[in-house]
């Protein structure tokens, strides 16, 4: 996604976290739906103090100790996806929520494997996860 409030950097296990759970997502959808194709989008990474200070003025939930500021945070929303349709593709287009669970899923796994802590985002529509 285009990021406006952050950085497009991570400390390295956050990006190789981040690239586990785009393929387990995309592995998991294709067991449920094989010619469907959707991928992750991610809303935010690294914040500078001036990102945090101005995300602080329109987001109430926005933390002055934001996890954003070390390169090891990101979010994934769980309600928007990127579709990859092929031109002659005929599949339905799979509802949101479906594809929530399916991502949920996976993160839960990935959590308790113990490579990260993850909080559900009700506001903000998206999961916030950190790397361990």
């Amino acid at each position: 996604n285009e990021l406006t409030h952050s950085l497009p950097y991570l400390v390295p296990s956050a990006r190789v976290l981040l690239d586990d759970i785009g393929l387990l997502f995309r592995r998991k959808v294709k067991e449920k739906y094989v010619d469907a194709d959707y991928r992750i989008i991610v809303t935010s990474l690294l914040r500078t103090e001036e990102d945090i200070r101005k995300l602080r003025r329109r987001n109430r939930n926005a933390t002055e100790k934001s996890c954003h500021r070390y390169g090891t945070t990101f979010d994934i929303p769980y309600n928007r996806y990127y579709t990859v349709m092929p031109p002659d593709a005929t599949w339905p287009t799979t509802q949101n929520d479906t594809l929530k669970w399916v991502l949920a899923e996976g993160l839960r796994d990935v959590r308790e494997a113990g490579h990260c802590y993850i909080k559900y985002e009700v506001k903000q529509g998206c999961f916030h996860i950190t790397a361990r």
